[in-house]
């Protein structure tokens, strides 16, 4: 049987890429690696980095150019799609801004999907444990909203890329978290060898001189506590409720004291 052109590409051509089924419609391959690597995250855990390239090369049935793969976001918000879909939880809002807290929400809700050793973390999953370590600070500080925001995003770059999980958490707490959560979050590693009692003397003599330092052995403590099989700890929607309620709180109290000084301002003004 003869060879039309449109069966084969003469001798000598190149193949035109626009013909490829890689090319063709970006978009809709880029939303089908998504939805692959978001169900493959919620069937069987890992990172939304590996999850990406292992759909990539499902769906693209070989090599994606990276162009045409999706970020990290975009697998976080089908993660969540397909977590909720496979449970009884209730739905957030994929793709919508919302306030920080919401955003927050987002970036811990897929560490439902990050499983790991039964043996060493009997609580589960990564989500499990981050809420441990929330309720465990919330003991002892109650009122410290950064510390609790701390204790509930430290592992939200294990979703995202396990060989550089606090460098990818920082990146993500950007715009979303105080200069000092951040330090907490990218110091608790730090005081993990801390406590093993492998940190070098200058470095250990360094972080007891941080005013920071106690609220940094705090949370190393509640990481360590955070590994209890069906241990107490609040769901992710009443501690981002707690924590936009301190927020608030804080915001309050910032107006008053505002408020109050420009009142003395004024008396000073009426007395002068």
């Amino acid at each position: 049987m003869s060879e039309t052109p449109s069966d084969t590409t003469a001798a000598g051509e190149e193949a035109d890429p626009s013909a490829s089924p890689v090319a063709d419609r970006p978009d809709k391959l880029r939303l089908r690696i998504a939805g692959e690597a978001g169900r493959m995250l919620a069937d069987r855990g890992g990172d939304s980095r590996r999850a990406g390239f292992r759909a990539a090369r499902r769906v693209g049935r070989g090599w994606v150019p990276p162009q045409h793969l999706p970020d990290t976001g975009e697998i976080r918000r089908e993660t969540e799609r397909a977590m909720v879909q496979g449970s009884d939880a209730p739905a957030g809002k994929p793709g919508l801004p919302g306030d920080r807290f919401d955003r927050i929400a987002e970036l811990v809700r897929v560490l439902g999907a990050v499983k790991r050793d039964p043996v060493k973390y009997p609580e589960g999953d990564a989500l499990e444990h981050s809420l441990q370590v929330f309720a465990r600070v919330s003991e002892e500080c109650p009122w410290d909203e950064e510390l609790l925001t701390a204790a509930l995003v430290h592992d939200i770059g294990l979703a995202i890329d396990r060989s550089a999980a606090v460098a990818v958490a920082l990146d993500e707490l950007a715009d979303l978290a105080t200069d000092r959560t951040r330090w907490l979050v990218e110091m608790l590693p730090v005081a993990t060898a801390l406590h093993a009692g492998t940190l070098g003397h200058r470095a250990r003599h360094r972080l007891e001189e941080h005013p920071d330092y106690d609220s940094l052995r705090l949370l190393e403590s509640a990481d360590r506590r955070g590994h209890v099989r069906s241990g107490e700890a609040p769901t992710l929607e009443e501690a981002i409720e707690i924590l936009r309620g301190l927020d608030s709180d804080d915001a309050a109290d910032s107006a008053e004291a505002i408020g109050n000084a420009d009142d003395d301002d004024a008396h000073r003004s009426d007395d002068a």
